[in-house]
């Protein structure tokens, strides 16, 4: 099966493999299920025949969300699949995708339609990226994109030392990377406590690893940086 289940009848995920240069990083779209039945998609993959199967039959697809700068490739190709879904973009996307500059930005939280069931958070303070981060307040489930990391030890010789060079080999953490991507610490530390303020019970990523062991104080660890 392409789709696996995160919260039984609400919460879905479906992986592929991406290959930068060396190195193969799996990429995670999550699927989440609205009450009123429709699917609301983050950071969607390819649509093979057999996703957009499996995710017809679990609700029709409303909402498609490109959820921040880098997280785009199979933007276009999902909506393609799926042509009565309604597609967002993070705010500064169109600056590398020209072609993108009809879909409407993330609205904000409290605008936006799903806002009922999915808390939002745009992350300040990290311009490379303009993430905007998830809490599904029911499964107290937390799904993020490139603002925090974990690798797992099944991965290849190459991804392992590569995720413990960068400081994300097997632990919740931002990136050595991202840390020097950091244009306003101040204004990061304040989304971080925002998002420490949830009662988080799992960290979904979009790629490789699903936390669901001491979310929170994994989560906790995982900012301690910006105290």
């Amino acid at each position: 099966m392409a789709l696996e289940t995160i919260v039984p009848g609400q919460i879905w995920h479906a992986q592929q493999t991406l290959t930068f240069g060396i190195f193969d990083i799996r990429s995670r779209a999550s699927f989440v299920k609205l009450a009123d039945g429709v699917i609301w998609v983050h950071s969607p993959i390819q649509p093979s025949p057999e996703l957009v199967r499996e995710i017809n039959e679990i609700g029709p697809v409303k909402y498609v969300v490109a959820p921040n700068r880098s997280h785009h490739l199979f933007f276009l190709p999902f909506l393609q699949a799926f042509p009565d879904a309604q597609g967002f973009i993070a705010p500064g996307l169109t600056e590398k995708r020209p072609d993108l500059q009809n879909y409407p930005l993330l609205p904000a939280a409290e605008n936006a339609p799903w806002t009922a069931e999915l808390e939002s958070l745009f992350i300040e303070g990290l311009p490379v990226i303009n993430e905007t981060v998830w809490f599904h307040k029911e499964s107290g489930t937390l799904i993020l994109t490139d603002l925090l990391f974990c690798f797992g030890s099944e991965n290849s010789l190459a991804a392992r030392v590569a995720a413990w060079v960068l400081g994300v080999y097997r632990r919740l953490a931002m990136s050595r990377t991202m840390k020097q991507l950091v244009r306003d610490k101040a204004a990061l530390a304040r989304c971080a406590d925002r998002i420490l303020a949830w009662d988080v019970r799992q960290v979904v990523l979009a790629h490789d690893q699903i936390i669901r062991t001491d979310a929170k104080r994994q989560l906790a660890e995982a900012f301690r940086h910006l105290a």
